[in-house]
């Protein structure tokens, strides 16, 4: 039997998701797994990583047909999260409309099965765990928060595109 953080238990709980007793042990489960499992990340990893005794089909037939709808779920999430930020800067004054920078930075890499493909770098890519010969896009996302119809809507203002290039005349089938 594994023994889950306080503190994800008592997120879960504060999210008020509905769930039954056996639908919240499998999203502890999974939330636990994803936080121990080194590697890919697939439920019989998640399952062996947290030591779980129920059998693998439970735990599949929990994300393919318990009857939950993940969306509600992340709404929830996302809810609570803007609540406790709200809530944080009332107290320090602040009323203007949250704002979030988000950016991503994607690897666009060359293999074997590829053509040319100019102005290639290493850059460092976090899913591989090490720098790969790529193109590095990087995209950055500015959301605020408004009110209508007395429902908060975060709305994309800004989507800026960069593709990196070192040296653009440069061809390379490394």
């Amino acid at each position: 039997m594994v023994t889950f953080y306080s503190y994800i238990v008592n997120f879960i709980a504060a999210l008020e998701l509905g769930f039954s007793k056996p639908q919240t042990q499998h999203v502890l489960t999974f939330i636990h797994g994803i936080i121990l499992t080194d590697g890919v990340k697939t439920v019989s990893n998640i399952r062996r990583s947290t030591h779980e005794t129920s059998d693998l089909s439970c735990m599949t037939r929990f994300l393919n047909e318990s009857p939950w709808c993940p969306n509600r779920a992340n709404r929830r999430r996302i809810q609570f999260m803007m609540n406790k930020i709200k809530k944080i800067r009332a107290k320090q004054g602040d009323t203007s409309p949250i704002r979030f920078l988000i950016v991503d930075d994607t690897q666009a890499k060359k293999d074997q099965t590829t053509g040319k493909m100019e102005g290639l770098d290493y850059h460092f890519s976090h899913s591989d765990g090490k720098s790969v010969w790529s193109h590095c896009i990087v995209t950055a996302h500015v959301v605020r928060e408004e009110s209508s119809n007395k429902r908060r809507k975060c709305r994309l203002l800004l989507l800026l595109s960069f593709l990196k290039l070192r040296n653009p005349r440069y061809t390379s089938d490394r």
